[in-house]
């Protein structure tokens, strides 16, 4: 596995962090415990080691030493003036490991980046597919007060997905939702031609590099859909910068989950901006994430946060339990991705869904 230091961009924060040896893994379960994961995070910004913004510097970062303290700057470093970032926190790679999904399940890492996955030509034939076909809002799930309300941040679809049924009391849409799953897989499948589309050909990889079981989830004794599309136009990108979120699909759905990621493949992408904006922080747990509500100022409340650029044909997984957004972008071209999560159980088994 061809390991490197990835081109991420680190925020300059602004958040104090209060409080001595507020760092790694000492306070995940404390914060996870917390009834209220928001004034945690606010009282103490979690943090270096394995979080960002931590006490102890380790040459990237110029931290003032008083009681309370600050990031005051991050020294660049690196070709082209990329910013610095704690390299133990995302793995670029050039093929899909069990060492690499090993790190990245057991949250040792923020992202997994496999560069060139999915090659050009695979990329044209479905960005051109999608582009032409994708045309329904993609709704995001929004959880306050313990109600869930779906909310448009500016992504189409191609494809029915899962949380359609989340606010259905009828059972109609979880019955489209079946019914379409295979359908809509074959007809990516069929666009793709001769090609094997980034879906297919990370179901094969995920399966041979994992030793537990790694397929297609069952929901009610039917194959669920994994790989839809995703269509982001220029003119709706600011959408998606303005609030973090995170995902988290009910345990109703699959009682067996532990832990969230997902996979994403990238056949197009802006000219500029349109990174994926991720946080450091430890991933909501399964006691708490249906409950939990997010602030409104919810990124004034977080550290700092990375930023990572994919190109045309990489492949980026990370834990959706995280709090994570897409910035705003610019230029001709729209962002276009095929992606599917991945569920993961506490005996290591990995099932796809979206």
């Amino acid at each position: 596995m061809d390991i490197n230091q990835s081109s991420v961009v680190m925020e300059k924060s602004k958040h104090l962090v209060s409080g001595p040896n507020q760092n790694g893994y000492d306070h995940y379960d404390k914060l996870n415990g917390s009834p209220d994961f928001s004034t945690s995070l606010k009282r103490q910004q979690l943090v270096n080691g394995n979080f960002i913004n931590g006490q102890e510097s380790d040459g990237n970062h110029v931290i003032s030493s008083t009681n309370g303290f600050q990031m005051d700057e991050i020294i660049l470093k690196g070709d082209q003036g990329q910013l610095s970032y704690d390299p133990k926190l995302v793995i670029e790679a050039t093929e899909l490991t069990a060492d690499a999904l090993k790190e990245l399940f057991d949250d040792k890492i923020c992202v997994l980046w496999v560069r060139n996955y999915v090659p050009k030509e695979v990329c044209e034939k479905l960005d051109a597919f999608l582009q032409e076909k994708g045309s329904e809002p993609y709704t995001h799930e929004i959880r306050k007060g313990g109600k869930v309300d779906l909310q448009y941040f500016g992504v189409n679809r191609y494809g029915c997905p899962l949380n359609s049924i989340y606010t259905d009391a009828t059972g109609k849409n979880l019955k489209k939702y079946l019914t379409l799953a295979l359908p809509t897989i074959r007809s990516i499948r069929k666009a793709a031609a001769p090609y094997l589309t980034p879906i297919d050909k990370f179901r094969v990889e995920l399966d041979e590099a994992w030793s537990k079981k790694a397929n297609v989830a069952i929901l009610n004794g039917h194959k669920a859909f994994c790989g839809i599309g995703r269509i982001m136009p220029t003119s709706l990108s600011e959408l998606s910068e303005v609030q973090p979120h995170f995902d988290a699909v009910p345990t109703s759905c699959f009682p067996n989950i532990y832990k969230q990621f997902t996979a994403n493949f990238y056949l197009n992408v802006p000219d500029e901006g349109g990174e994926l904006e991720i946080w450091n922080v430890p991933p909501l747990n399964i006691t708490e994430m249906e409950s939990f509500s997010i602030p409104e100022n919810w990124r004034s409340l977080l550290p700092a946060s990375m930023k990572v650029k994919p190109e045309q044909g990489d492949l980026v997984l990370f834990n959706t339990r995280r709090p994570h957004a897409i910035t705003k972008f610019s230029g001709q071209s729209p962002r276009v991705s095929i992606q599917t999560f991945i569920g993961y159980t506490k005996e290591e088994e990995i099932f796809l869904w979206v």
